[in-house]
């Protein structure tokens, strides 16, 4: 299952709603030269203390390379809000994964650091990266899907996915990410976008994306991609990021190489970063969240209708 970026921009019209899932200027995308390594740091620090707080580190490797890139273990990870400092543990041990304390969260407004130490193609670096966590920008009040094709899952099978919101007037920019019960989707799975044509308005039924669930995605992301069943929990997820997180994430896409996980598992030679320190890729992005949740309790039926708008058919 896989959130298609295409399947609904002849929607937009109608709507004016529009979905940006190209670069803002041109990208020139070539492999970075192999002659020295990089650290590739996929992190995202949110406002949900429910949730747990995570770093990745991998190595770049050849971009024509299709094995998995290495991950970096052992690296003494921390994020700092000016006040107190917030030490990362991997886990599991080995995995390049590090998680933060137990309960730790941003606040909107406040502005982190990160910070990393780890040896990265045998010599020990040390890398930082600056990000401000944005308000709010859009509350989700509700999602709701449909089915798209027949009566029964078919080899491929189609789920439409509307939200129910209230922009706020103020320029944003949205990382737009789900989750399936335990399963949260990916990079190469989500998409970003703008405000620009719904700024401040309230957004009624609006089909933000679809499900596309086959076996490649299925063998590829694991529950990410399994055929929507009665009892399962969709979770949409709206991340309020900086501009320069929404540039980073349409170069990476322009960049042809969305659907790696981990992240940049090849490496364009221009895709941003904020990242310094060393030879380093990727972004650490504070972000500040609004989701809603649907309980699938008919994976076959059109959307129900709502108080507040809405269709069925």
């Amino acid at each position: 299952m896989s959130i298609s970026n295409n399947r609904f921009l002849p929607a937009l019209a109608c709507l004016c709603f529009v979905l940006f899932t190209g670069c803002s200027e041109e990208v020139d995308v070539h492999t970075r030269s192999m002659d020295r390594c990089y650290l590739v740091v996929e992190a995202m620090l949110t406002d949900c203390a429910d949730r747990p707080q995570t770093v990745l580190l991998t190595e770049s490797i050849d971009y024509f390379e299709e094995e998995k890139p290495p991950v970096v273990s052992g690296a003494m990870v921390s994020v700092s809000d000016g006040k107190a400092v917030y030490h990362y543990a991997e886990v599991p041990s080995g995995s390049g994964c590090y998680v933060g304390p137990e309960g730790f969260h941003g606040t909107p407004g406040n502005t982190y650091t990160l910070s990393i130490d780890a040896v990265v193609g045998g010599s020990r670096n040390h890398y930082e990266a600056v990000s401000k966590m944005e308000e709010p920008g859009f509350e989700v009040q509700a999602v709701d899907y449909m089915y798209l094709g027949k009566t029964l899952p078919q080899a491929d099978s189609l789920w439409n996915v509307a939200v129910w919101g209230q922009d706020k007037p103020m320029t944003s920019y949205y990382y737009v990410s789900a989750q399936l019960n335990d399963a949260v989707f990916p990079l190469g799975l989500s998409l970003v976008m703008d405000d620009k044509y719904f700024n401040g308005q309230k957004v009624v039924c609006f089909p933000i994306t679809t499900l596309y669930q086959t076996a490649a995605t299925r063998n590829q992301y694991g529950d990410c991609g399994k055929y929507l069943e009665t009892g399962d929990v969709f979770t949409l997820n709206v991340y309020s990021v900086p501009e320069d997180y929404f540039t980073f994430y349409t170069g990476f896409i322009s960049s042809s190489v969305g659907a790696a996980v981990p992240m940049l598992q090849s490496q364009p030679a221009n895709c941003p970063t904020n990242v310094t320190g060393g030879d380093a890729v990727g972004y650490f992005v504070a972000c500040s969240s609004s989701s809603a949740s649907v309980v699938i309790d008919n994976p076959f039926r059109p959307y129900y209708q709502k108080a507040f708008g809405g269709f069925s058919n």
